[in-house]
């Protein structure tokens, strides 16, 4: 069994543009999703932890640590002091970054690094770009396996989201629940990854960001 139940989780990772930052509004944004029949929510570092946990002490909380500050290439959940600082907030599930070619670039082994998180005990969901970064992840420990890497590092061209190709090859080869992230913003996305065979489908700014959803709206008008 899973350590996320399936169905749809909400991240609440906002962008800088969005008005929802603080830690009480992701705690209140938490409120909403549980409150909307959410199976988890996805925050970002231990003070929206904290706050989401102040007020659901029980929900589901899977979450990452965005930080580029460190002057490498990884920003999610880039050091295990970072996933360490994770788990002592009260986070369930710690999501990593598990890009190899990222990870040697900031002189890291990501199978080693994985293991070290695992070791904190908390169970720890792998974004990986490809199948054989998520082999490697699943045999270094990681429980769950998603796409929530493709489209970082912002203005890196990717190809079209929402990947569902990938969350394809992710269900036939990982052995593990596969997570579909990255650019699922309609009720299609989420059918279509769903009969992909997706465990669980993650879905931001087109539920929480009222910039997005503004814009998509005048796109659509225009």
């Amino acid at each position: 069994m899973s350590v996320l139940a399936p169905g749809l989780i909400v991240s609440l990772t906002p962008s800088l543009e969005s008005p929802w930052r603080t830690p009480g509004d992701i705690a209140r944004l938490a409120v909403a999703a549980a409150e909307g029949g959410a199976s988890a929510v996805k925050v970002d570092g231990p003070a929206a932890i904290r706050a989401v946990r102040a007020v659901l002490p029980e929900f589901p909380l899977l979450a990452v640590s965005i930080d580029g500050s460190h002057g490498g290439v990884v920003r999610i959940t880039p050091t295990l002091e970072h996933a360490r600082e994770l788990v002592e907030a009260g986070a369930d599930v710690v999501e990593i970054e598990a890009d190899s070619a990222s990870r040697r670039a900031d002189g890291q082994d990501m199978a080693e690094l994985i293991a070290q998180i695992c070791a904190l005990g908390r169970p720890v969901k792998a974004g990986v770009p490809n199948l054989a970064d998520a082999l490697v992840a699943v045999r270094a420990g990681a429980v769950i396996v998603s796409s929530s890497t493709m489209g970082y590092p912002a203005g890196v061209s990717v190809g079209p989201l929402p990947d569902l190709d990938l969350v394809s090859t992710l269900v036939a080869g990982a052995g593990v629940p596969v997570v579909a992230e990255r650019g699922y913003s309609t009720l299609a996305h989420l059918a279509e990854a769903r009969s992909r065979g997706a465990h669980a489908v993650v879905v931001g700014s087109a539920i929480v960001d009222p910039v997005w959803l503004t814009r998509s709206f005048v796109a659509g008008w225009n």
